[in-house]
């Protein structure tokens, strides 16, 4: 299945050049759960390169066992996993599977502003 999206990924690096990629990470008991984290993995399929700047250091529930409400309400869930230095002066690209809210991709970005990035963008598969 990684692979059914593959055009897709590839068309990245073109759409935005310069930019460091960064899959949204899932919280270590979800990885656990799942085995995987099913972005990085599309991405790796795809032979695309990317960076994990984030960690996810909430563990929530899944976003569709909550009311769109819920969704907006939740906390910060991430922390930046690298130094503040590699991401300064950097175009960041944060890529989701599924866009729903737009509140997971809104933690990611407002924890990566913190640290002085030129620019934040956002790609979903699917909305």
């Amino acid at each position: 299945m990684a692979k059914t999206f593959e055009k897709q990924w590839q068309s990245l690096p073109k759409r935005f050049p310069d930019y460091l990629f960064c899959p949204i990470p899932l919280s270590n008991e979800r990885l656990a759960q799942r085995g995987f984290n099913q972005v990085s993995q599309m991405l790796t399929e795809a032979r695309v390169t990317f960076q994990s700047l984030l960690d996810r250091v909430k563990h929530q529930s899944t976003q569709t066992q909550h009311s769109r409400e819920e969704r907006l309400a939740m906390p910060q869930p991430f922390a930046l996993r690298v130094e503040p230095e590699q991401i300064k002066q950097c175009k960041i690209l944060l890529i989701d599977d599924v866009y729903t809210t737009g509140q997971t991709l809104f933690h990611a970005a407002a924890c990566l502003a913190e640290h002085q990035p030129t620019k934040i963008r956002t790609f979903s598969l699917a909305r």
